[in-house]
């Protein structure tokens, strides 16, 4: 298309024929950029603040030889001085702008963000120009990445069947994937001697630690969880200074919100209007032991020191009970609740069940609804999908797009804190504005964690997409966890600002060893990994939707590349679990052997559940978990029956998984044997601290590992068969670990080829001792996998699983 050339005249009118300009009016009236016909805005390189400087169109303040380029080209000089800002490195650093416009080609992409297109796969796997580049991107420099990739992968198509090749040649021990660090005497090695000064640094700076501070929820007794606690928590030592806490509160003297009788008072005139009902059919009065003062202050702890603590989602410094609004407090403390006893849990899902209706009535409920409105949905929504029945569970995945819809509606999901650490004006409201854009972000981020989980591991559709957060990562544990605007102040002049999300995430992809380790957090770790499960989905429904456009050649080769990426992912965790226990390793003058011992154990529980999401991700990547569970007997699944025929298409599918496609049943099958050993060797009772999503993987292990060993020519196919009958295995927990002990002995190469003998493996105690844990959790989706595992443990083992 011929592309046309447009001018301003003299009163900024953009004309056809170029005016005649007078010297002197050359500076503000000079040549626009040569444009095609204007279909949608044009690309903006500045913010207004900036825009005298980015947006250059001066000939006057040209460099000689862009000025001699213009003459030749006939080119306006200010497209040429853009492109030297887009190629000259040194002399330029990309602003977030740049970084927008990589992802907004034109209008039609921008209003349409949850639809990934080519130019955001162009810049993510833009391997070559991105290691060509002579630089070298580390933690100090990495909240950036050079223009010219962002640039260039805006305006070149690269070529579908690249984002299918696997890496380049590597060795064989550089392609195998990580091992893991299973056991708590491998957490205490020292790291190795050749270490970065980055890495040395980085020890006391950005580790973490993870000790629950509370009790067990099912341990608490009905006189406890009435008492009035002091609401603070107390260790009797600090922990080694720049250490984080995931899954657990960072100061030892942290004060939590107090339910006073005002903000009571708010709960019990809510419960009248919503008259909810107790299982036996009773309304729940306002006299009803649940809602007595003590029982709502412990609620609102555990909802703080668990939840909020694992996922930090509400900024706890700054919430006050009796201001919030009552449906958000109301939605905390049912939160809460499901961490204490059975029959609280119980009435907490009955007031969940008439808590939607309020929401929508609200008058605040709008198409563009408050900060606190989202987050009151947010939680309504992971109560029933993740902490109740499967009446429940239904109701939120059908409300879950419109949680989604709201947030794209909202800022949630391009929120940048303010980073500037000089105070512009009161201390107090820049505080109080920088954690409402923190929260914003923080929404946006764990939806799609959430979200990422139940489309990857759930195998349900996948509604947010990683390009569509344009924000930063989740700042670091104790700048959000800073209980008064001077404290904040000071913490944030020692913190760097945290990088861009879609940076980080592009640090990890296709890299044999990360670009970027040691300055991310650990939730912006778990963060990064969801992002690369969410393309791991959107590239393998691509091949679902093809329609013959992709060879079958290529089908699965992308796979290497994201396995390559998970991969790296694993080794900069791995690297991070290090330095932390040989920090802890190190504090005995702040710690006391007993402290000591606990931190690793509370750290162990956070490092073995995220491994186990990673190994998770490995196995839906090589395996069909869908038809996996289908295969081993589940009845019903994402709201439909299981029918003869899908059965039927199911176990054809799974037999060909585990014979004709061997090397991926192998992959599949060895990381779901990993997370069993891992969960055996660092968990208590396989307890991980109460995450989510533990369970599940569990479960998704369990039944992969029978599928991998039944599906195939020496696999015992028929539960029911007279060798079953005659099988008693004395001790399912020493079977198990057999099981998995000769699974994970070796690469995964070798366990597809120990296997070719065609031998009889027992999996008997590995169901047994599995469904008889998954027993245990309070959640529908759990318990239907539960009675699945159950109905693979052959009869004679039916009386000790249930035992």
């Amino acid at each position: 298309m011929t592309r046309k050339r447009s001018w301003k005249d003299a009163d900024g009118n953009i004309v056809s024929k170029k005016p005649q300009l007078d010297e002197n009016n050359e500076h503000d009236n000079g040549v626009l950029n040569e444009i095609a016909p204007l279909l949608s805005p044009p690309l903006s390189f500045g913010t207004a603040d900036n825009q005298d400087a980015t947006n250059i169109s001066s000939l006057d303040n040209s460099p000689p030889l862009l000025q001699h380029q213009a003459d030749l080209t006939g080119l306006d000089t200010s497209m040429l001085i853009q492109d030297q800002l887009l190629t000259d490195v040194p002399n330029f650093a990309v602003d977030d702008n740049l970084f927008e416009d990589a992802f907004n080609p034109d209008t039609a992409s921008s209003f349409n963000m949850p639809y990934t297109t080519m130019n955001n796969y162009n810049w993510l796997f833009d391997l070559d120009a991105q290691l060509g580049q002579d630089f070298t991107l580390d933690a100090a420099d990495c909240d950036t990445l050079p223009p010219t990739q962002i640039e260039a992968s805006s305006n070149e198509m690269m070529p579908l069947e690249l984002i299918n090749l696997p890496p380049g040649p590597v060795s064989a021990e550089q392609h195998a994937p990580v091992a893991p660090m299973t056991a708590l005497h491998q957490y205490q090695q020292s790291v190795p001697a050749q270490r970065s000064p980055t890495h040395e640094s980085s020890t006391t700076g950005s580790s973490h630690t993870s000790a629950s501070p509370s009790t067990k929820a099912t341990s608490v007794s009905s006189a406890e969880r009435y008492k009035t606690t002091n609401s603070v928590l107390v260790r009797k030592t600090p922990l080694p200074k720049g250490l984080e806490r995931p899954m657990a509160l960072l100061s030892a003297n942290t004060k939590l919100p107090k339910i006073d009788a005002v903000a009571r008072s708010n709960i019990l005139q809510l419960i009248e209007n919503v008259r909810p009902m107790t299982p036996l059919g009773d309304y729940v009065t306002t006299d009803h032991t649940f809602l007595a003062l003590p029982a709502l202050q412990t609620y609102s702890d555990l909802f703080f020191t668990r939840f909020n603590a694992t996922y930090p989602l509400i900024h706890l410094p700054s919430f006050e009970p009796a201001k919030v609004d009552t449906l958000l407090l109301l939605s905390v403390l049912l939160l809460g609740a499901t961490y204490c006893e059975k029959d609280a849990h119980q009435i907490a899902v009955c007031i969940h069940d008439v808590l939607r209706p309020q929401i929508f009535a609200h008058a605040s409920f709008s198409a563009s609804p408050e900060l606190w409105m989202l987050q009151t949905i947010l939680l309504v929504e992971c109560f029933g999908k993740s902490r109740a029945g499967q009446k429940q569970h239904d109701m939120s995945h059908l409300f879950h797009g419109l949680l989604i819809n709201l947030i794209r509606r909202s800022d949630c999901q391009t929120a940048k804190p303010e980073t500037v650490v000089e105070v512009n004006g009161d201390l107090e409201d820049e505080w109080k504005a920088w954690v409402d854009a923190e929260q914003k972000k923080r929404l946006a981020l764990l939806c799609f964690m959430w979200d990422t989980q139940h489309a990857v591991l759930f195998c349900q559709s996948l509604c947010m997409s990683a390009f569509e957060l344009r924000c930063t990562l989740p700042c670091d544990q104790s700048l959000w966890e800073a209980e008064s605007a001077q404290s904040w102040q000071k913490i944030r002049k020692a913190h760097p600002p945290p990088m861009l999300f879609l940076t980080a995430l592009k640090t990890h992809i296709g890299a044999q060893t990360p670009m970027v380790s040691h300055k991310l957090n650990a939730l912006s770790r778990v963060l990064i990994l969801h992002g690369l499960m969410s393309i791991a989905w959107d590239m393998n429904r691509r091949d679902q939707t093809s329609l013959g456009v992709v060879g079958n050649d290529m089908l699965d080769g992308w796979k290497h590349r994201i396995a390559a990426t998970y991969d790296s992912w694993k080794a900069d965790f791995d690297a991070y679990v290090m330095s932390v226990t040989q920090t802890l390793s190190q504090s005995s003058a702040s710690m006391t052997p007993a402290e000591q011992q606990e931190a690793r154990r509370g750290f162990a529980i956070f490092s073995t559940a995220n491994s186990a999401l990673y190994h998770a991700a490995y196995v839906v990547l090589f395996s069909d978990f869908l038809d996996i569970q289908i295969y081993a007997g589940a009845r019903h699944l994402l709201g439909r029956p299981v029918r003869r025929e899908d059965y039927t298409r199911s176990q054809r599918i799974v037999k060909r998984w585990a014979n004709e496609q061997s090397q991926h049943a192998a992959k599949a099958a060895w990381h779901a044997g990993h997370i069993i050993k891992d969960a055996v060797m660092n968990l208590e009772d396989f307890d991980a601290g109460g995450l989510f999503i533990h369970p599940w993987c569990l479960y998704l292990a369990t039944v992969t590992v029978w599928s991998f060993h039944h599906a195939r020519p020496g696999g015992k196919q028929n539960r029911g068969s007279e060798d079953d009958e005659d099988e008693m295995i004395w001790d399912a927990q020493a079977d198990m670990n057999a099981l998995i002990g000769s699974m994970t002995s070796g690469a995964a190469e070798q366990l597809a080829s120990s296997l070719a003998s065609n031998r009889k493996v027992s999996t008997a105690g590995l169901t047994a001792v599995i469904s008889k844990q998954l027993g245990k959790i309070r959640w529908a989706v759990v318990r239907d996998g539960m009675l699945v595992l159950k109905g693979l443990v052959p009869w004679r083992l039916i009386n000790d699983a249930e035992g």
